[in-house]
């Protein structure tokens, strides 16, 4: 049955009449028949996108399934609020981001769906729609979401899951976070509230010393007094064809005066307790249970002589544990409680440690990237993705900052917060060196972290090394750290090494070289902002180089200073907001020094003239806008040209001539919101160099990847300013599950490049001849971009081989000075792209779904063949 503005509706009061979405619901309702498709388009805003572990898998013998995850949506038409389940058909659209919160959709299809296992159970079901890329107008005039009228099918246990935000299908007790596992979400986490006052008898307890000698006469222990030393994040171990109400668990380290022991936190408890238990919590455990230690975890650094019991452990569960948490004004003395021990380090100091060492770090932050996911190597069921984030923090002790992989710690309003000019506290962070590379600390199971507005009351104010830091941080000038701040943006790290270890072992979790025909692939089944490093071997067939942003001429060496400079202006913000205490922040703006050397332009060198040589593959952008408003290829006026050339000219086929207009492009590199502004730069670059592999069209390509759009605005860092904190967080951020009028975005919000006037293009050949793709390199020139400080710099020549070999420009930027070094024009690094021809390169190139169907890849280093062959056969022998 088809829906119609002719169909009567089944009631005529003004509510109905006002609200579309009331109206078509209403009409499915009183229809003969459960599905219906609407002529008009249903246009509705998409306020929330909610996920849970399908029920329909439950009871099977296998995990095998392909797509084990619902999703429930809530949408509007500003009157009315109706939540819905998206059919599987539509699943793909929400991997890609492109069926998001705030948008507008028109629902073309959908249907009542009865649960037949259970009584007057119903929900609505959206089977097909249509998506928009803007954010919808009704969140404009909608202010109070929550206030909407809610529909349902006359259903009021269904109404009571939609008040208690409980998923549409009744066989699920609680929502996951949209974008990984590992994230409480939802209203039925118990928040952090204060403790109440228990009544407890501490004359009938026992030692943590004393557990093992109960686990082995099998008696019931006494209870314990111990206090939280650390916390792991929460694992979820939900399986689709398993039905338990809450899947998750968590590590604690717990200890008294006699030792540390393991403490286990199952299911509901995890649900009730886990925002209440935080290190420096003092707990009363009763009627806990005692289990043999599982071995196959991490575990926690200690900083303390206290014994540690590894071959035990207290496990709570839900059906018989009893938590009581102490006041901490009710905390005597004499039971001897041990302080939470800490491992804080420099960042002068993390140079001497050896790899995997743990640490614990503070610093002032000065560079967040987007958030980003990778998929977990294990095979398992259902499928999990990791979220992380890349940060660089310093304290004042070494011109290199911490370079911080912080991956998801289930304290996703801290995660989600950090923001440059933040106290950043990180704990239980590992050292990685690998052979080459600048040293970084990833984040453990074990790690917290603590930012700007959660300082308080943490064990850790008193730590020698954290008040040495707050006394570093008031010297500081606010004006001249932000300018040193960044966010966002293309971050790698770590860097390929100058010598890549080909992988030939199809088991292993490091990068392999992939057939380029199996690129396209690989881009295809990439979900939002899924990171992946792949290598491919092929030949670089065409270079293009193209200014950016779109429509301006390159920038001189201190224009980004200045941008950044005029985005800060005279914002005045504190530092050191105290970790000591949280209080009034104190005002230590010192006015800023009148030196004009810092200030003045500096001047760049004149352009080198072009090698003769280069004529034939090399076109400047006016060059090439005279050959296409001109019939005749010929030379501009202003160029001589040899008899020898002209001879070569009339031999060889015609070098520019466009690609096939077949050339096959997937979906998932569309254009998307830059518009056609970009896409014109793209079309007409700066300088361009074709091989004499090119045009692509003469060969038999069967697809070429292309870089539609060219760069986009997501992969360039930019300055930090902090009066436009909240866009900056909205910007790199994960989009949100759900949707809020605050978080429509301002009409001008745009920020400046921090290290970026441009970028080349890279069209890679396969060895075949059969695929193209097309992969952007942005070489590191700057102090100022973020990937500068985890580079290893080597000295080259500056001719685009070695710059696509090493990563950067030459010299290395001047990291103390206020301005870089001078740094090749495009045209002296064009003028050797010659030494690219005919070259068997293999490439290591980073794809990264940014959302809205907006691929990126970006070529990070290349490596010529007959190297990488003659270093392998070196270490053979």
């Amino acid at each position: 049955m088809e829906l119609t503005d002719q169909t009567p509706l089944s009631k005529s009061n003004v509510t109905t009449q006002n609200s579309a979405l009331l109206s078509a619901l209403e009409q499915l309702k009183s229809s003969r028949t459960t599905r219906q498709k609407i002529n008009n388009p249903l246009n509705v805003a998409v306020i929330s996108i909610q996920r849970y572990l399908d029920q329909s898998n439950v009871g099977a013998k296998t995990d095998s399934c392909t797509d084990v995850y619902t999703y429930d949506l809530t949408v509007t038409d500003g009157a009315w609020k109706v939540k819905c389940k998206l059919s599987t058909t539509l699943h793909s659209l929400l991997h890609r981001n492109i069926l998001r919160s705030g948008i507008d959709v028109r629902i073309v299809e959908f249907a009542i769906i009865y649960d037949e296992r259970r009584l007057g159970q119903s929900f609505v079901r959206i089977d097909n729609l249509e998506c928009t890329s803007e954010v919808s107008e009704v969140f404009r005039s909608a202010k109070d979401l929550d206030a909407l009228s809610v529909w349902t099918n006359n259903d009021a246990r269904m109404l009571s899951f939609i008040q208690m935000d409980l998923p549409l299908d009744a066989g699920r007790k609680h929502y996951l976070s949209l974008w990984n596992n590992e994230d409480p979400h939802g209203t039925v986490w118990t928040p952090n509230d204060s403790p109440v006052d228990v009544l407890f008898d501490v004359s009938k307890i026992c030692l943590v010393a004393d557990l093992e000698s109960f686990y082995v006469r099998g008696k019931p222990p006494r209870p314990l007094l111990v206090r939280v030393m650390h916390k792991s994040r929460l694992r979820y171990y939900g399986k689709p064809t398993k039905n338990t109400d809450f899947p998750f668990q968590a590590y604690f380290e717990v200890a008294d005066q006699s030792g540390t022991i393991s403490m286990v936190l199952w299911n509901e408890l995890c649900v009730e307790w886990y925002h209440r238990l935080n290190v420096g919590t003092e707990l009363y455990l009763n009627r806990y249970s005692l289990k043999k230690a599982y071995q196959q975890r991490t575990r926690p650094q200690m900083n303390n002589s206290h014994m540690v019991f590894h071959s035990t452990e207290v496990s709570l569960n839900p059906e018989t544990a009893v938590i009581s948490v102490i006041p901490p004004r009710k905390v005597q003395p004499q039971w001897c409680l041990p302080e939470v021990s800490y491992l804080f380090h420099t960042r002068s100091e993390i140079e001497n440690l050896a790899d995997k060492a743990v640490v614990d770090v503070i610093g002032l932050v000065t560079f967040v990237g987007r958030t980003e996911r990778v998929r977990s190597r294990a095979n398992t069921v259902p499928e999990r993705f990791w979220t992380y984030r890349w940060v660089h923090a310093v304290d004042g002790t070494s011109n290199a900052p911490f370079i911080l992989e912080i991956f998801s710690t289930s304290q996703p309003d801290m995660f989600n917060s950090i923001h440059p000019m933040a106290l950043l506290v990180c704990t239980q962070m590992r050292v990685c060196c690998g052979p080459g590379s600048h040293r970084y600390l990833t984040s453990s199971a074990e790690t917290q972290i603590f930012t700007t507005g959660y300082h308080k009351n943490q064990p850790y104010q008193s730590q020698p090394k954290v008040k040495a830091f707050i006394q570093w941080v008031k010297t500081q000038r606010d004006r001249d750290m932000l300018t040193k701040c960044t966010v966002g943006g293309y971050y790698c790290c770590p860097n390929p090494q100058p010598t890549l270890a080909l992988n030939t072992d199809q088991s292993s979790v490091e990068p392999q070289i992939l057939a380029l025909e199996d690129l396209k692939g690989a881009v295809e089944s990439l979900q939002y902002r899924e990171h992946k490093r792949v290598i491919i071997q092929g030949h670089i067939v065409a270079v293009k180089y193209h200014t950016w942003p779109t429509g301006t001429t390159r920038l001189t060496q201190n224009a980004p200073q200045q941008q950044v400079e005029a985005s800060v202006g005279v914002a005045s913000t504190s530092l050191a907001p105290a970790v000591e205490s949280e209080g009034p922040q104190t005002g230590r703006d010192t006015p800023v020094s009148s030196d004009s050397s810092s200030s003045a332009p500096r001047k760049r060198k004149t352009a080198l003239p072009l090698k003769r040589q280069m004529k034939r593959h090399y076109m400047t952008r006016a060059q090439a806008l005279s050959r296409r408003e001109s019939p005749i290829d010929e030379p501009p006026e202003d160029e001589e040209v040899s008899e020898e050339e002209e001879e070569e000219e009339e031999e060889a086929p015609e070098q520019h001539e466009q690609p096939s207009e077949q050339t096959s492009q997937p979906a998932a590199t569309g254009t998307g919101p830059q518009g056609s502004a970009e896409q014109s730069s793209v079309d007409s670059p700066d300088a361009s160099w074709e091989s004499s592999l090119s045009p692509l069209s003469t060969l038999r390509v069967s697809f070429h990847l292309r870089a539609s759009g060219g760069l986009h605005r997501e992969s360039v860092a930019e300055g930090f300013c902090f009066d436009d904190q909240e866009l900056h967080l909205r910007q790199i951020n994960l989009h949100p599950s759900r949707w809020s009028p605050e978080l429509y975005p301002p009409q001008h919000a745009t920020h400046p490049a921090a290290a970026c006037d441009g970028y080349y293009t890279l069209t890679i050949l396969g060895l075949n001849q059969q695929v193209a793709v097309d992969a952007l390199f942005m070489p590191v020139w700057s102090s100022k971009d973020p990937r500068a400080a985890s580079m290893s710099w080597s000295l080259h020549d500056n001719s685009l081989l070695s710059c696509l070999m090493s990563g950067h420009f030459c010299p290395p930027p001047n990291t103390s000075g206020s301005t870089d070094t001078p740094r090749p024009t495009p045209e002296e690094v064009m003028s050797s792209v010659a030494s690219l021809e005919q070259e068997h390169m293999v490439c290591v190139l980073d794809i990264c779904l940014l959302g809205d169907g907006k691929a990126e890849v970006i070529c990070s280093r290349v490596f010529r063949t007959r190297d990488l062959i003659t270093s392998q056969t070196s270490s053979a022998q």
